[in-house]
């Protein structure tokens, strides 16, 4: 009787050992942010230049173009796409919702195969995601590595749920004064 006690025991530790092993794959799997950076954004808005702003205010060499396609990101270290959607700059654009859907779907199966580092950021408000916006961020968040997001009342909980379901890392920020910092932990995290 004694012999079959310890067999549970083993079967735990086989267990705990294998999910060690799955965490530490995962772990090294994901890319480590480096320049140089290119930033894009996902719904044209002009939020993008206040992350252009950051990003060069760390010294780090980077490009940025609004309508950006794979090809423009070919020789950088790291992506950052940041979303929210601008009706009027999408209009001016010449892009509907599913054209921007469609592109950034593109640029983050592209990048993640070159083994790119793909940083997602939202730097909206308090208020409910925008219809918009929301289709944007449910069509790209699962494919980002680390998210920097706003924290409101109305987006906490859909950005702690994504980041549970797609195992990205989430970087929760008051405000844009708190972009630096962020992005700045991001790229000396090494």
């Amino acid at each position: 009787m004694r012999r079959y006690l310890c067999h549970p025991l083993l079967a735990v530790l086989l267990i705990a050992a294998t999910l060690s092993a799955s965490a530490q794959a995962h772990a090294a799997s994901v890319p480590i942010p480096k320049a140089p950076v290119f930033i894009t954004t996902a719904g044209q808005s002009s939020d993008m230049a206040l992350v252009k702003q950051a990003v060069d205010a760390l010294g780090l060499k980077s490009s940025a173009a609004p309508t950006a396609i794979c090809c423009d990101m070919k020789s950088s270290g790291t992506v950052i796409i940041v979303f929210r959607a601008d009706e009027d700059g999408m209009k001016a654009a010449r892009l509907t919702a599913r054209t921007e859907q469609r592109r950034i779907e593109d640029i983050l199966g592209k990048m993640r195969a070159c083994g790119l580092a793909i940083i997602g950021i939202y730097l909206g408000d308090q208020r409910e995601l925008d219809p918009i916006t929301r289709r944007l961020l449910d069509a790209g968040i699962k494919g980002v590595h680390y998210f920097v997001a706003t924290r409101g009342a109305g987006t906490d909980d859909y950005f702690n749920a994504a980041a549970q379901k797609h195992g990205f890392e989430l970087i929760p920020i008051d405000g844009p004064g708190e972009l630096e910092t962020a992005i700045a932990g991001l790229f000396t995290a090494e």
